[in-house]
């Protein structure tokens, strides 16, 4: 029962004496692996395991059943390779399953954004201004870092290696699988079918609109230039949620109040989810305040709302009880009756990393909310009838449940 499994996509390429293209990932695997031996206090071969180029099928698929960690390495390439994209969903299907296992993923090199899979929820770690050493991994990767200088990547696998000790507890073995059964497993990567269309409002004063005294640096000529975090954070918010709902598998769209309130207060069945991204400093004018409070009344089931309450806006921060006073005026129905999560995202969230977090949850859950909304008008005699594939009855997808929130 290896406490880790690395999760690699291999390099093409020739393989011979001396030469391997995947020399690197095995050389951090036997760094991780030695210091995660020395934390855990276990034999060097009970830590962890790596498939090798001339290893044996099955015992990769048993590895994957028994281990306590898995330990993707990230990058463009990992993400479009199939073999990957099977592994994780065997591992997937253990966590489905109930035997909790984790994932503790490592910025190999550095990729898109936008190449990352609607699977892949785990970010690697990155410590924000945790010196020299921290920057390079967060802006290059580990395997350049190993590259130009082995003792400077020392700390994060350190870190790493903690991190994977840490998460190795409470984890149960799942039944063996086989090389045929991991090999016909589907692609977790693979392109899902489409899905509808997201409306995306944002709620933000524009530049020559702001409150008396309000610093303008976080605005723009429009309400969608809003850069709650600051530009260098994600940019304006509109974009950001954008990009978040496309990896997510949704066609984002991007519409004014107006046209929301519009097809609140109709009787046509919605086009899909609807998320409302809220600045509080706007809730000040009381246009915008009742606007807000006509979208919390009519308090549909397949619409969100997030507000972006920056730590690292000192006004924000300054003036925080008397905006949080706001909100709570705006959206009481959605403070009252939305689960934890939904309260926390309305109260407001601190940081881009956390707004991230939490538009995955409440777009996956507003869109089974939409599901289960629209079903009985499409199919009024057979709910089972015309239902997206692999959707149950309940909205939630077969076996694999709703979104995880990982932190």
């Amino acid at each position: 029962m290896p406490l880790f499994f690395l999760s690699y996509a291999r390099i093409p390429g020739e393989r011979g004496p001396g030469h391997d293209p995947d020399k690197p990932v095995f050389h951090f695997f036997e760094m991780l692996r030695d210091r995660v031996a020395d934390l855990a206090g276990v034999p060097v071969e009970a830590a962890g395991f790596v498939e090798r180029n001339d290893g044996d099928e099955d015992d990769v698929a048993r590895a994957l059943s028994r281990c306590q960690v898995f330990v993707p390495l990230y990058s463009k390439r990992y993400f479009s390779d199939t073999y990957c994209g099977r592994q994780w969903t065997a591992f997937a299907r253990r966590a489905a399953s109930g035997s909790l296992p984790h994932t503790v993923p490592v910025l190999w090199t550095p990729y898109p954004v936008a190449s990352v899979p609607g699977a892949v929820s785990a970010r690697p770690e990155i410590v924000e201004g945790g010196g020299e050493t921290e920057d390079a991994y967060a802006t290059s990767g580990l395997h350049q870092l190993l590259d130009l200088e082995e003792e400077a990547a020392l700390p994060v696998v350190d870190r790493l290696a903690r991190r994977i000790v840490e998460s190795a507890t409470g984890v149960s073995m799942a039944p063996d699988l086989d090389r045929r059964t991991l090999n016909t497993m589907p692609d977790a990567f693979a392109a899902a079918p489409p899905r509808p269309p997201m409306r995306i409002t944002v709620l933000a004063p524009s530049r020559d609109r702001l409150p008396i005294g309000r610093e303008p640096s976080r605005y723009g000529p429009k309400e969608t230039d809003w850069c709650p975090y600051g530009p260098v954070a994600g940019g304006p918010v509109a974009e950001q949620v954008k990009e978040l709902a496309r990896n997510l598998g949704f066609a984002p769209e991007v519409v004014s109040f107006d046209k929301t309130l519009v097809e609140l207060e109709g009787r046509n069945t919605p086009v899909g989810p609807w998320t409302l991204v809220v600045d509080p400093w706007a809730l000040q004018d009381p246009e915008a305040s009742g606007r807000a409070r006509t979208f919390d009344a009519a308090h549909r089931p397949w619409t969100a709302v997030l507000t972006a309450f920056a730590d690292d806006d000192p006004q924000t921060k300054e003036h925080s009880e008397r905006l949080r006073g706001l909100v709570q005026a705006a959206f009481p129905r959605f403070l009252r009756l939305g689960r934890m999560g939904e309260q926390e995202a309305v109260r407001g969230l601190v940081t881009a990393d956390a707004f991230a977090l939490w538009f995955g949850e409440l777009a996956e859950s507003s869109y089974m909310r939409y599901l289960r909304y629209i079903r009985p008008q499409s199919t009024p005699r057979n709910a089972s009838q015309g239902r997206p594939p692999g959707v149950g009855a309940d909205g939630l997808g077969s076996g694999e449940g709703g979104s995880e929130v990982r932190r």
